[in-house]
């Protein structure tokens, strides 16, 4: 696990980070500016899961730590596609695994979300009706639906078959 020690100061690497950029800088973009550095072994713009949108910030992966030394002393605070980047040694040493964008673990007991409430224990299991016995997704809440509709139809065949 890193310290604020390891985030204040992380070790030289060949893996940039590459922070403050433009929603519309691409992995092109900063292959052109840091390949002037030496020569990369990947770009890669990290992107919002859900809206495809970049989140403003990259990695950019050097051959040699010397590279990213020198690419780091001059590319940090300089001007990109109108916004001013910060770049620095990053602070993990390989990509994260990817995620699904939304939390898969179990439910907590306290129903999740911080504070009291007034005594009363949330318990997600009984706040969403699992302990009456059905669903309200099954058949039941569309089975009226369907009655209504055969009853209008019948009525409507009995009228024809009286004429």
């Amino acid at each position: 696990m890193s310290t604020s020690r390891d985030h204040a100061n992380p070790d030289p690497n060949t893996c940039l980070g590459v922070f403050g950029l433009s929603l519309y800088t691409t992995e092109r973009d900063l292959r052109e500016v840091f390949s002037r550095y030496g020569p990369l072994t990947g770009v890669n713009v990290v992107y919002d899961q859900r809206t495809g949108r970049s989140r403003g910030f990259a990695f950019v992966y050097f051959e040699r730590i010397d590279d990213s030394k020198e690419a780091m002393e001059h590319a940090n605070g300089m001007e990109l596609d109108g916004r001013r980047i910060r770049v620095d040694y990053s602070i993990t040493k390989r990509a994260h695994t990817p995620t699904p964008g939304i939390y898969m673990g179990r439910p907590t007991h306290s129903g999740g979300g911080g504070g009291g409430g007034a005594g009363r224990r949330r318990d997600s299991y009984y706040d969403r009706g699992y302990d009456r016995g059905y669903d309200r997704y099954e058949e039941y809440d569309y089975r009226y639906r369907y009655l209504i509709f055969i009853s209008v139809g019948t009525v409507d065949l009995l009228e024809k078959l009286k004429s």
